[in-house]
């Protein structure tokens, strides 16, 4: 798979604490990027990759936290990558304003809320760092208010606990009016396997609630997650190892290049063994090669390495520095991985063939 995808992280500072964000935030050291390592990170991606293959994200800790650095950012990433590069961030929503999102849709920047549901749910795991009592639901959905959630994106992720209602949230997220939706099962925990189960059958109500919208000539959200899935099957119709060349550039708010993000999940300076160079000094390319054939080998001599719909190596390098076996956690993974896909698949199998469900997802199969 080659080199697409600019991953931006800003700092490590964030207004909230959610109990499964795989990025250290407010721990250990504070870093921030500066615009000008911002700007060497996007020149030297943008010289490796094609206009019409270039996408950036901007994601922290809070991305939004220091608004005159994202805004300096992310005019110079349209500047440089072009009209037809994806650019996008991922905000909690607890400081977006009309006013930023005007700024967004002048600069072509795609912007996803994250919210795992309705209160009951994202309360569950999303709170307010250092902050008891205040529901980070009811703060995001009065910024939300007057916006207009049809240009906008929501992002929810479901756990063992939350699972059994991801339709119910999804569908609250359509009748709020959100033009795009995804979700993603949190692949780090441990799943029994009813919970899996569980999943299993929330997905099938999932796909036959999205055909029955076909149906009745109502629009449904368009499903971020769907051209992942359909993007994974053409890479493993073509190389079933396909994750061991990383699309993904990655930029910490230390201002050093990591070969794979999961070394953000722990304070900054604990995960040196995966620093691939800098935005000062250039990405050290040969260099973070070698640090991804290490776990790619490690998967592939377990007999996990084929087909996967989810790239496999940040779970191995997610559980190396936290200093646990790789194996169990790679297995859960794979457990869980496979049964969102086998999900997903059946979405894309019920709703393939009618006309809106095509003019949504058929170009996915060229992105």
């Amino acid at each position: 798979m080659a080199l697409d995808h600019l991953a931006v992280y800003l700092s490590n500072s964030c207004n909230l604490a959610c109990s499964y964000c795989y990025v250290a935030v407010n721990q250990g050291p504070a870093a921030r990027l500066d615009f000008d390592a911002v700007r060497r990170a996007v020149d030297e991606f943008v010289a490796r990759v094609s206009p019409d293959k270039r996408k950036v994200t901007f994601i922290g800790g809070e991305p939004l936290l220091d608004w005159p650095l994202f805004v300096e950012s992310a005019r110079y990433a349209r500047r440089a990558m072009g009209p037809s590069g994806v650019l996008q961030t991922f905000t909690n929503g607890t400081l977006l304003t009309p006013s930023k999102i005007s700024f967004f849709e002048e600069v072509g920047v795609h912007c996803t809320v994250s919210v795992d549901g309705r209160k009951e749910d994202n309360d569950l795991h999303r709170v307010f760092y250092k902050t008891v009592g205040r529901s980070v639901y009811d703060d995001v959905m009065e910024r939300l208010r007057p916006l207009d959630k049809s240009r906008l994106g929501v992002s929810l992720v479901f756990t063992a606990r939350t699972v059994d209602r991801l339709l119910s949230n999804v569908d609250a997220f359509h009748r709020m009016g959100f033009g795009r939706v995804t979700f993603n099962p949190e692949l780090y925990e441990a799943w029994p396997e009813e919970k899996i189960e569980a999943m299993r059958l929330a997905l099938k109500g999932l796909s036959r609630w999205y055909r029955a919208l076909l149906d009745a000539g109502v629009r449904p959200p368009q499903l971020q997650i769907l051209y992942a899935v359909l993007e994974a099957d053409e890479q493993n119709a073509v190389d079933p190892l396909w994750w061991r060349d990383c699309h993904n550039m990655t930029l910490g708010p230390d201002g050093r290049y990591y070969s794979c993000d999961k070394a953000l999940s722990h304070p900054i300076g604990t995960a040196d063994g995966l620093v691939s160079g800098s935005a000062q000094t250039g990405m050290d390319w040969a260099g973070r090669q070698e640090r991804l054939d290490d776990p790619a080998a490690l998967i592939e001599s377990s007999g996990e390495g084929a087909g996967h719909v989810f790239c496999p190596i940040g779970v191995v390098e997610h559980a190396r520095l936290a200093g646990r076996d790789p194996a169990p956690a790679l297995k859960n993974f794979r457990r869980v991985a496979d049964a969102f896909s086998v999900g997903l698949h059946d979405l894309v199998s019920r709703c393939s063939g009618h006309p809106v469900y095509e003019e949504m997802y058929g170009r996915a199969r060229a992105c």
